[in-house]
């Protein structure tokens, strides 16, 4: 934020009303929405390889289904947006980053009228969003780990500020929103449901707020939001073997995992930094003023204490998440799997920079500091992208699956078959280059889409050279023809490219079977090598 911007920001966080909200979230609709052009356009110029979770959906996304049995504790709205988006936009990488960085933009909204609710003051909750830019697990790996995430990320902090619509107004278009958000939430990240059960607890120890959870239309917005959720639900209860994810943790028997202990105790610190160790640093007295907040009942709160609402609904959640540790043996979660747990308590992180330093000098400075960051983390990701190695290792946007798919075509495949892939980011980059095959996948994911047929017409087997040949076979042993197997695979060799080295300083090594009406199908083509750079 510039100095011009707080300047503004100060001016006009002594107004209520309608007037100081609109104006406060149409400057972070705006500053948001040029960083998602900033970050997007510069990861198109880059690559259109696509990379970690974006791989597993895009082949998921073929067909609309209530659950995928690949992931079947996996709510399906993201596959669900995903598939819709891609009948206009077809399967390809930007449809991920319009889905990617409308999500963004959308939680930035959502967060800063929720902290302008909390906080009744414009400047501060402007200080909220820009302090994603202090959170790791958004200031840099959003950017290409999030895929469910995103939704959960509009879901929790969308449901966070109709909560307080309904606590604090309780219209009834705010009961309809707050259902409505409440089903699209409980189709997105199972930590969900953890978000909004402490969130409800944390309202009903409050006395002044007691009475409002009680409401017969907040209850009737439990019933929509299920009935919303309810074709997943449906989908879980109809086979038993759906709901092993929920159980199979027991089958032998309870077994302390301080692995997951671990994760959870760290899963604040681990989730909020920087930003966690950021605050105390520019604002004075930021602990001393947290400490107060910890010690405070919220039995004792008579009047509503927003702030507090949003700390102790925080505080349960840790408790939660060490209770599953320690009784369903939870662990192995990414950092950012916890978000839906701990995003909306940055609301209470700047409640406490404003009450424990609320001078321009103070605020000055940390707007100062998350655009350094801000930048710092924008340069250190175009290193990834265009220097690629030494400054990343596996560097994923090098990987010539465009040329691999052109060895593809060369051997006769016209796009309108069927490949079967046995690698899942070799599966996700081809179904984006053949967008009108069907893509079956072995290995991980297990997955065959609608329609699939690999027992006629030209089919592609194709796999990664690393994989040994009996493992493939297995994986293969009942989509081969009789008489045809893995190891009847040609190699295929392919160089990189990069914008200012040697064609070929990296290669990239595939198995490749094209069978035809029972047998393999080989082309040899004497430009080949020149072409490729060989």
């Amino acid at each position: 934020m510039s100095e011009g911007q707080v300047e503004t920001a100060v001016a006009g966080s002594t107004g209520r009303g309608s007037d100081d909200v609109r104006r406060g979230l149409l400057l972070v609709l705006a500053i948001v929405t040029g960083y998602a052009f900033l970050h997007a356009g510069f990861r198109l110029l880059a690559s259109h390889v696509l990379g970690e979770d974006d791989v597993i959906d895009i082949v998921l996304s073929q067909d609309l289904r209530a659950g995928y049995d690949a992931f079947p504790r996996q709510p399906p709205l993201y596959n669900w947006v995903l598939w819709a988006a891609q009948q206009v936009f077809g399967p390809r990488l930007e449809t991920f980053l319009i889905i990617k960085y409308g999500a963004l933009v959308a939680s930035a909204g959502f967060l800063y009228l929720a902290a302008y609710r909390v906080l009744k003051d414009r400047l501060f909750a402007l200080l909220t969003v820009e302090s994603l830019a202090l959170i790791y697990s958004i200031a840099w790996r959003f950017h290409e780990g999030f895929t469910h995430e995103v939704g959960a990320m509009v879901a929790v902090l969308a449901t966070t500020w109709l909560f307080l619509r309904v606590l604090q107004e309780g219209r009834a278009l705010d009961f309809v929103g707050l259902g409505v958000a409440m089903g699209l939430g409980f189709l997105t990240e199972p930590a969900y449901v953890v978000f909004l059960v402490t969130l409800i607890i944390a309202a009903m120890l409050q006395p002044g707020l007691r009475r409002a959870v009680g409401s017969p239309p907040l209850v009737l917005a439990f019933v929509a939001a299920l009935a919303i959720a309810s074709p997943y639900l449906l989908w879980m209860l109809d086979e038993p073997r759906r709901m092993l994810w929920l159980t199979r943790l027991w089958w032998d028997g309870w077994q302390f995992n301080g692995n997951g202990l671990f994760d959870a105790l760290r899963g604040p610190i681990a989730y909020l930094s920087p930003l966690l160790f950021i605050l105390p640093i520019v604002f004075p007295k930021w602990l001393q003023t947290a400490w107060v907040d910890l010690k405070t009942s919220p039995f004792q709160q008579q009047t509503a204490n927003y702030e507090l609402l949003v700390l102790h609904a925080g505080l349960l959640s840790f408790a939660a998440s060490i209770l599953g540790a320690l009784i369903f043996e939870i662990n192995g979660l990414a950092v950012h799997v916890l978000m839906p747990l701990y995003l909306p308590i940055v609301i209470w992180l700047f409640g406490v920079a404003r009450r424990a330093a609320n001078q321009p000098l103070y605020i000055k400075r940390f707007g100062r500091l998350a655009i350094a960051i801000a930048l710092v983390a924008f340069f250190a990701r175009m290193a990834n992208l265009y220097v690629m190695d030494p400054v990343c290792q596996k560097c994923r946007w090098g990987i010539p699956y465009a040329t691999l798919a052109q060895e593809i075509r060369d051997r006769g495949f016209g796009g309108s078959g069927t490949i079967v892939s046995l690698e899942h980011e070799l599966s996700g980059n081809l179904r984006a280059l053949f967008p009108n095959a069907k893509l079956v996948t072995r290995g991980y994911p297990r997955f065959t889409p609608d329609g699939a047929d690999w027992t006629r017409g030209r089919v592609v087997y194709v796999w990664d050279r690393d994989l040994p040949d009996k493992k493939a076979q297995r994986f293969l042993r009942f989509l081969l023809p009789k008489g045809i197997r893995a190891a009847d695979a040609e190699k295929l060799v392919v160089p990189w490219q990069h914008l200012w080295r040697e064609t070929g300083y990296r290669k990239s090594e595939w198995r490749l079977l094209i069978v035809e009406n029972g047998r393999v199908k080989r082309v040899i083509n004497s430009d080949r090598s020149r072409r490729l750079g060989l």
